[in-house]
């Protein structure tokens, strides 16, 4: 199912929310309407919440069905409404959608995060490695990915593409985004996808079928 839509005009949902195959995390300032008809593409329960006093959701999160990673800036008010277990990242590094990029199977850090992978795998136990994706230090910006697929900037390396198929265990299509930047336009579980009006057209085709989203 997918559903086109924007934000207070803003065109980058990616960066106002976070969704795992069950929990949506979206702005407090959206309408009754709109989070109607993101619970029903994504198949999730929807939960308005802020990071910080900011909207930008996506932006200072990133998450998967078990772990909810944030900047240990967040206030520990806005932690009582998020249902996964709670990692706050420890350090000068906040927009952790930028940093971070994971499914159930897998996660990608940022270099700036690399002396996180030994906690990631050992104590979180999730399959972890550190990678650029098109030379830059920001996987959760430059790709997007669910349990069934994924979609990735263009100028992506091969051996980057490699690291993350390999980590998260799906298949990643290379993709030509308005922006750039699919982590910040789109929003998708296994179930559903929602994305900006101005999408259309082969990038739209691309973007479905990276995710299986038909």
């Amino acid at each position: 199912m997918i559903y086109k839509t924007e934000f207070q005009g803003n065109q980058t949902l990616g960066l106002f929310c976070v969704t795992t195959e069950d929990t949506t995390y979206i702005p407090t300032n959206l309408k009754k309407t709109q989070i109607e008809k993101i619970s029903k593409t994504l198949n999730t329960e929807v939960i308005p919440i802020t990071i910080y006093n900011s909207f930008l959701i996506g932006l200072f999160s990133s998450s998967n069905s078990k772990y909810f990673f944030v900047p240990e800036i967040i206030k520990e008010e806005e932690l009582k409404q998020i249902k996964e277990k709670i990692i706050k990242i420890v350090g000068v590094y906040t927009t952790i959608g930028n940093l971070i990029l994971c499914n159930d199977k897998g996660c990608i850090l940022s270099p700036y995060l690399r002396n996180k992978k030994e906690y990631f795998t050992k104590e979180l136990k999730l399959k972890t490695e550190v990678t650029t994706i098109s030379g830059l230090p920001f996987p959760g910006a430059f790709a997007y990915v669910t349990n069934k697929g994924g979609v990735i900037h263009k100028n992506c390396k091969d051996e980057e593409l490699e690291i993350l198929e390999s980590i998260l265990k799906v298949k990643l299509k290379v993709c030509e985004f308005y922006d750039g930047f699919p982590g910040a336009e789109i929003l998708a579980n296994s179930n559903g996808l929602i994305i900006p009006k101005t999408l259309r057209g082969q990038e739209l085709s691309e973007i479905q079928e990276g995710l299986k989203i038909f």
